[in-house]
Parts: structure tokens; sequence; C-alpha cells
């Protein structure tokens, strides 16, 4: 039952770390949109896409 609730747990974590991105990524569609500054909303969004890949390379 350990690895269910480690690969349960990897794929909760997954989606939150995917939910992030899509987040921080609309927030700068939205902003750039509106011709405000994106400068906070990329930073967030570089910060998930860092999180993203060491989450990869941990699993791996």
């Amino acid at each position: 039952m350990l690895v269910w609730r480690t690969l349960s747990t990897n794929r909760q974590r997954e989606a939150e770390i995917y939910d992030k991105i899509r987040k921080a990524s609309d927030e700068v569609s939205r902003l750039s949109k509106e011709g405000m500054d994106t400068t906070e909303a990329l930073q967030r969004l570089e910060a998930a896409l860092a999180e993203f890949e060491l989450f990869r390379c941990i699993r791996i």
C-alpha cells in the first residue's frame, strides 16, 4: 500500500504544480493584454516551472 499512497501523493502534487503554472500563465496573458506590468506574474510562472522541473527530476 505504500507504493499506492506514494503514487497518489505524487499525482496530487503534480496536479497542484500544474495548477500553479496555469494560473500564473493566465495572469501573465491577462496583464499583457491589459498593457500592465507582468514582472511579478512572470516570476511566479518561473518559480512554478522550476518547481515542476525539480519535481520531475526527483520522480525519475
